[in-house]
This record gives structure tokens, C-alpha cells and sequence, in this order.
């Protein structure tokens, strides 16, 4: 109707102001910075030996083995020296809420987890203290271009993940943990429920891509993954969108915060940290962008990098 439309007009408008906010800072950062290399005797930035207040980390091989499907032991040991040093930890992920908290298993109580690439931000409890989400006609306009394109879609709701066009290269996210099938659903969510979700996946190849995000350009936009898959997020949401959310809400600014990540999804928040740190199993675009290149996380990349900007002993 007339009102969803009006509704759906204001929210675009509001996370494109948002999103050339973010764009202004990112240039300012960026634009001081130098390009890193592979080597783990990169040079030392002006923030490495005092003044860090927040650390920011992807979980998705960052934290979490991928291969093995286990956190790794001296990463979370990290996290947990960090928060003994009163420096906050925050998690920033593509997961939704039911996956990401399983860190809280392994003895780490994020104080802060910024879910679905930034479209849900929770506090220490759990608490939910922002929200971004689709509304019902851009959701409904991207499954019925999925649908017509052959492209795989699964869209994250607050009550589970809702696989809309079926596609083998979701079962990787499927089986990250041991509860990840628990709020799967199969098939089109009931319109009757409320709310829009708050970010999806989808599966295609490049070139079908670069063909959506030019469809959906200023609304909506897909980040890959891998050659299979790719996040979907709101147009001006992203890691470093609810990274800064939280910052803004503690004053703390971005040079006092150092961020880890390894795929794409990962550029923008390791643009605004004041440290960018990659992974060495990362890609290799990301690795260009980063202040500095840690070993592979098998190889004990968090803890040693952490010790390099003299952040735990």
C-alpha cells in the first residue's frame, strides 16, 4: 500500500545518509594509511603499544576453523586475556544471533556482537540494541528476482534462517555448529508474521552477481563469500556500520580499536579500525588492505598477532 511504500522510501533514504557518513570517515582513515605486506615483520602503527580500548573479530575463519569446525584454543584464550585487560571485545560476523553467541560455549562473553554483517547489535546479555532490517517490498522484489534468475536465496530472520530457493552451496553454512540445522526452515516464510529479515545469503556465480548488485544498486547490495555465495545486506549497513554504532555509544573513536578479519565482508571494518589486522588464510584483496598480516589462524594468527601489538603478554 500507499504507507509501505512511504516507509520503505524513509528507510532507504536513512541508510543512505548513514552509508555517506561511514563513506566520509573511511575515506579519512584510509586515506593515512599505507598498503601492508605478507611478511609477519610488518611495521608497527602508532596505536600498537597503548591506547586500544576495543577489539573487533570476525568469527568465520578468524575464530572459528572453518575445516575443523572448532574455535581455535589460543584465539579464545586471547579474547579472554584481552577482556581480563578491561578491552572490549566484540565480535562482528555474518552469523545471525543463534550461532555467533556459540562462542559463549568456549568460556568468551562477547561485550558486544554485531550480527548479520551489522543488521543486529547485541549487547553483553544478549539484549538487542539495534536493528536493521529489509523491508517486506525490497525482500519480496529480491526473491522474485532470485526466483527468475535461478539465483539461490535464504533471507535471516529473528526466529531462524528461512531457505527460500534452495541452492548445495548453503549446506556449508548449515553445518558450522551443532545446533546450526535446529532454526533452519525450508520454504517461504509466513507473511503473516511480523518483520522483515535482517540480511540473507545468496548463491550464484560472478557474473550473476555483478548483474544483481547493478539491479539493486542503492537499495541492497551482495558481498562474496567464495566463488559460490555472497552475503546480502542493506545498502549503507555493514561490520564497520554496527561496529561504529557501538563505539559512538561508549565514545570511543576508531583509532582506539583494532579489527581482524579474512574475506570481503571483513574490508570495511578493517578500513575503519584504526588497526586492520588479516589472517594470514585470508584473501588475498583483503591482505593488500590491512595494516598488517598475521600466520594463518591454524598457525596461531590471533594470539600472535595480539602479542605483536603488545596487547596480551
Amino acid at each position: 500500500g500507499e504507507g509501505i511504500g512511504d516507509d520503505a522510501q524513509a528507510l532507504r533514504n536513512n541508510v543512505h545518509q548513514l552509508m555517506m557518513r561511514i563513506g566520509k570517515l573511511a575515506q579519512l582513515i584510509v586515506g593515512q594509511r599505507k598498503s601492508s605486506d605478507d611478511s609477519l615483520d610488518h611495521k608497527e602503527t602508532p596505536e600498537s603499544k597503548k591506547g586500544i580500548k576495543a577489539a573487533v573479530f570476525d568469527i568465520d575463519d578468524t575464530l572459528f576453523d572453518m575445516k575443523e569446525k572448532r574455535f581455535i584454543p589460543s584465539a579464545i584464550e586471547g579474547l579472554k586475556k584481552l577482556q581480563e585487560k578491561e578491552i572490549l571485545v566484540i565480535l562482528a560476523t555474518g552469523r545471525p544471533p543463534q550461532t555467533a553467541l556459540s562462542i559463549c560455549e568456549e568460556g568468551v562473553c562477547p561485550d558486544y556482537t554485531v550480527c548479520v554483517n551489522g543488521h543486529r547489535i547485541l549487547d553483553r546479555e544478549g539484549k538487542v540494541i539495534a536493528d536493521h532490517f529489509f523491508d517486506p517490498v525490497l525482500a519480496d522484489e529480491v526473491y522474485e528476482y532470485c526466483r527468475k534468475e535461478n539465483i539461490g536465496l535464504l533471507w535471516k530472520y529473528e526466529d531462524g534462517i528461512y531457505e527460500y530457493i534452495h541452492s548445495q552451496a548453503f549446506e556449508k553454512f548449515y553445518d558450522k555448529t551443532k545446533t546450526s540445522r535446529k532454526n533452519l526452515f525450508f520454504g517461504l516464510r509466513d507473511s503473516a508474521l511480523p518483520g522483515g529479515p535482517n540480511g540473507g545469503c545468496l548463491a550464484c556465480a560472478k557474473e550473476a552477481l555483478s548483474a544483481f548488485n547493478r539491479h539493486f544498486e542503492g537499495r541492497c547490495r551482495a558481498v562474496a563469500i567464495d566463488g559460490e555465495s555472497s552475503d546480502l545486506m542493506l545498502f549503507g549497513v555493514n561490520k564497520a556500520s554496527g561496529v561504529e554504532e557501538v563505539l559512538c555509544r561508549l565514545q570511543i573513536s576508531p583509532k582506539e580499536c583494532i579489527a581482524f578479519g579474512d574475506n570481503l565482508n571483513d574490508r570495511e571494518i578493517l578500513s575503519y579500525a584504526g588497526i586492520g589486522v588479516c589472517v594470514g588464510n585470508g584473501s588475498e584483496e583483503l591482505k593488500k588492505l590491512a595494516d598488517y598480516v598475521t600466520s594463518d589462524i591454524r598457525e596461531d594468527g590471533i594470539a600472535r598477532a595480539l602479542k605483536h601489538f603488545k596487547l596480551i603478554e
